[in-house]
């Protein structure tokens, strides 16, 4: 059995990591032993209400105190970098929220830190843990629908001050969101971030891209505290992948498509169409998704015809039981693919260089904004 220590007890963690871990099958596992976080009452009380053993105010007291092999990072992304590597320096397995980093010199380091330490690192959120990705990848590979010519993406979403569990009384409600609209943050490395790392998995690379945004709600409040926002709260992304393939993703803080799942996609190839149809509300994991021919120049001659994927959730190891009904689902599954390849001595899946470079697309897509320039990525996956 591994024991592990939790750092960063926000929205997330009780929402999703924490319920996921208090489970008996996750306990056969991974013993949850410590909570961390800048908040004690907080830790403290989070620590007594899903039964883990003790609390601190810091990852640095955890670490001095306990005897874990891995660390869980849900702290807020801008301190994702620093926790990480503060584990890793223990000689501590690591687990990072998405986004790994802020920065792509960050990832670089993380990576590097990882690899002279020897150990293991999974970042969210890990698309390939869901049988269906390596479907719409194979699709894509076969040429199901010819050469990928363009597509699109789109996800909404970064009210976090209105979040249901941010509204009670409180250490375990009195959660301040505020930081989402500050520097680091926003809403790609929040939400979009889904979007860019499925189709990482299933087109492969980004080689270059440009990036509009804009600021509707320039102020944002919670418990009457106000904040000026530092990021754009919608981003209209256009990248070309080392394929040719030319996607349009879009990131905001707007009204959400009934017609169109959130963090879906849609590729036109050369000689049908691929639509993701179904995605799961508490993982993003795609279920579902049709290929169809027609419509295209290259249509002629090509049977492409009318092909219907889908998967169930429970199709992901550690998706059944008590795990459909909480939220953040693929937080879990990232998490145990951590605690198989440390008890198995295998490399993880989702171990950190998509991450790196999914960070990269985020970071040039806000340089791009701000200088009205393409930008060139030099990570690969």
């Amino acid at each position: 059995m591994l024991k592990a220590g939790l750092v960063g007890c926000g929205s997330v963690a009780l929402r999703g990591v924490l319920p996921h871990m208090s489970e008996a099958d996750a306990r056969e596992k991974v013993q949850l032993v410590a909570i961390a976080d800048v908040a004690l009452d907080r830790a403290q009380a989070a620590a007594e209400k899903f039964g883990v053993p003790r609390a601190y105010d810091s990852l640095e007291a955890m670490l001095a105190q306990e005897d874990i092999d891995m660390v869980l990072i849900t702290t807020p992304i801008p301190f994702h970098f620093a926790n990480a590597m503060t584990a890793i320096a223990a000689g501590k397995h690591v687990y990072v929220q998405k986004s790994m980093t802020v920065t792509t010199a960050e990832a670089d380091q993380l990576l590097a830190a990882r690899d002279k330490a020897g150990v293991k690192l999974v970042a969210a959120p890990g698309f390939d843990l869901f049988p269906l990705t390596a479907q719409l990848r194979q699709a894509v590979q076969d040429g199901l629908i010819g050469k990928v010519a363009a597509g699109y993406t789109y996800a909404f979403g970064f009210g976090h001050e209105r979040e249901g569990i941010r509204s009670g009384e409180g250490a375990l409600a009195t959660i301040n969101p505020l930081w989402y609209y500050r520097a680091g943050a926003g809403p790609l490395p929040d939400v979009t971030i889904y979007s860019l790392q499925l189709l990482t998995s299933v087109l492969g690379p980004v080689r270059r891209l440009t990036a509009l945004a804009n600021k509707l709600m320039p102020e944002r409040e919670w418990r009457g505290e106000k904040v000026t926002i530092e990021v754009p709260d919608n981003h209209v992304v256009l990248m070309e992948y080392a394929s040719g393939a030319i996607v349009t993703a879009i990131g905001a803080d707007a009204s959400g498509s009934r017609r169109f799942n959130w963090g879906a996609f849609e590729l036109f190839g050369t000689h049908g169409t691929l639509t993701v149809t179904k995605v799961d509300g508490a993982t993003g994991y795609p279920l579902a998704f049709e290929v169809q021919g027609g419509g295209g120049w290259g249509t002629f001659g090509h049977a492409v015809g009318h092909r219907v994927y889908e998967q169930p959730l429970t199709v992901q190891p550690y998706m059944h039981g008590a795990h459909l009904t909480h939220e953040e689902g693929h937080l879990y599954a990232d998490i145990m693919e951590l605690a198989d390849a440390i008890l198995e001595n295998r490399a993880p899946r989702a171990g950190g260089e998509q991450a790196r470079h999914v960070v990269e697309i985020i970071e040039k897509a806000h340089l791009a904004v701000r200088t009205g320039m393409t930008q060139e990525l030099r990570t690969t996956i």
